[in-house]
Formats: structure tokens, sequence, C-alpha cells
């Protein structure tokens, strides 16, 4: 896989010391900002640069065709179909909402151990505004805010990278380890030939590193986020008309 970010190893080696001057006194920041570092160290050493990237991977091209048995382009009553058939159990919570901007349809479950011993995942199936046909899926992720769950949502990001990064997707499209912001990662990225993607990303992470910091608020908990994505370039949700207004 071709690594198309060459500036993240700078940013990852501030952002050490960054974490690293920070969490000085708390012992779960510390362990948690060493965990990080060598959470993106690895993503890193396996990502090559340049002249070192690796030549296109034998065997099929990738494809991105929605997940497990939920397919991009089935209606409402399919996709329920494929939930019930994926997680029978977890199907029967199966929540129904619209979202309040957006305008599409979300289904959500959520779902024990959905990788092993990673804990809960709440899973989002969302069909477009206009087409009520399923166009995006999102899996997320969510520490406890303990060091044990902190370390299962970095243990999670690396087995889901080292499974994608085997797939033969367009070498042009692949990112990994590439800082978004100050607080999230975007750990891997791809697309297939129709330009159907795959965003994982890591998210809360300085945030985390501050939990036990007395004077501020308890910060969100560290959170990683799988999206399968149909047309990214082209989302089917509500907008407002030109000249509507």
């Amino acid at each position: 896989m071709r690594e198309v970010t060459v500036s993240v190893q700078t940013a990852l080696t501030d952002r050490r010391e960054c974490f690293l001057r920070r969490c000085a006194r708390p012992r779960r920041s510390v362990f948690l900002a060493v965990l990080l570092v060598a959470f993106c160290g690895v993503v890193w050493a396996q990502t090559p640069t340049g002249d070192e990237a690796a030549p296109g991977q034998p065997g099929p091209t990738a494809a991105i065709e929605g997940f497990r048995q939920a397919r991009f382009g089935m209606n409402e009553e399919q996709v329920k179909q494929a939930i019930r058939k994926d997680f029978p159990e977890p199907a029967g919570k199966l929540a129904r909402a619209i979202h309040p901007t957006e305008k599409t349809i979300v289904m959500s479950l959520t779902v024990a151990d959905l990788l092993p011993h990673s804990g809960n995942a709440r899973i989002s199936y969302i069909l477009g505004f206009r087409s009520k046909k399923l166009g995006q899926v999102n899996i997320v992720w969510s520490s406890d805010g303990s060091t044990a769950g902190d370390e299962t949502i970095v243990g999670t990001a690396n087995s889901l990278r080292d499974y994608f990064s085997a797939e033969n997707f367009k070498p042009d499209s692949v990112v990994a380890n590439h800082q978004l912001a100050p607080d999230a990662i975007l750990v891997f990225r791809a697309s297939d030939e129709q330009k159907r993607t795959i965003l994982l990303v890591l998210s809360r992470v300085a945030a985390a590193a501050r939990a036990e910091d007395k004077k501020t608020p308890k910060p969100p908990p560290l959170t990683l986020e799988l999206s399968y994505i149909e047309d990214p370039a082209h989302p089917d949700v509500f907008r407002i008309g030109r000249g509507q207004f």
C-alpha cells in the first residue's frame, strides 16, 4: 500500500512530545499516551512511502459493496432482512429514525463483540433521502473511559487496519496514519474502482489522554468509527434548493 501523506510522521512526533508533557502526572494518562504513540508508530511502520511502496497486490481488486449481507442499493425491507440474517438476536431491538437535518432513514442496533473481545458496537444503516436505498453503514465503538476500554478501542483499530491493508484497493486511494485534527487520526481510508469508500477514524485521542485532569470537564470517550460509503462525493441527503431562500 502506498502512503500518500508524507508529513504525518513529523506531526505524530510532535504529538508524542505533547502527550508526554501534558500527561506527566496522571498515571492513566501516561499509559494512554504511550499506548497511542505505539499504535501510531505501528501504522507508520507498516505503511511505506515513495520508492519503498509495495507493488500492487495480486488477486482481484477489492470491492466495497456494503456491510455483510446488507448491500448498497437495498430498500428498507431488504436491509431489515439482511440485518435479521446477520444479527438475529440484536435485530429485535432495531431502532428506526429520520435524521433531523439530512432527512435520511437511519436504522440502528447494538451488537456485542462484533470483533472478538471488542465490546459493544453501534451499527447504523443509512438510506438516502431521495432514493430510500442503502448508501452508507457506520459502525462505532466507544471506550468506557477506563484504561482497559481505551486499550480495547486501539486494539480494534489495529486489527481493522491490518485487515483492510491486506485487501487490494486502488493504490492511489489508500491513506493511513493521517492526523485529521488534534483529537482525530485517520487510521485507514481506501476506495474501490467505483469510488465506494471505507473510512476508519479514531477520535477523541487527546481528550482521552486528558481524562484525569481534575480542572477540566470529563471529555467524550475515545471512539472508533468505521464507515462504508457508496458515493462520498454525492451524498443522498436533504439540501435546500437554490433560490428557495
